[in-house]
């Protein structure tokens, strides 16, 4: 949650400075993509090992999702680069951050 924290914070610094993002900040969106990844991968892999949380349709649902917000938004500001791609990358970062409070609420036993 902290790191894509850091892409909210960054990606609304770039858009109040009137810059597209720089590549460093497209790199940082891409690790915390590896991260989500990891995340995700650990959370299927628990699940196979029969651990079933409370709302299964909704945790999967979640660490399917989870994996789609950063790599749309790094295309887009990516092919866009306008001040507002900072805000694309702002807002999947916070939706990230989100989902992830989301899954660490879902993930309790059933």
């Amino acid at each position: 949650m902290a790191l894509s924290g850091g892409m909210v914070i960054w990606g609304l610094l770039t858009t109040a400075v009137n810059q597209p993002p720089y590549k460093a900040q497209l790199l940082y969106a891409a690790g915390v993509e590896i991260v989500t990844v990891v995340q995700s991968i650990v959370g299927f892999v628990g699940i196979a090992r029969g651990f079933r949380p409370e709302e299964f349709g909704t945790t999967i649902g979640y660490l399917i999702g989870i994996l789609v917000l950063i790599p749309a938004a790094w295309f887009w500001a990516n092919v866009e680069r306008t001040r507002y791609s900072g805000l694309v990358l702002a807002v999947a970062g916070l939706a990230v951050s989100v989902m992830t409070l989301r899954l660490m609420q879902l993930w309790v036993p059933a």
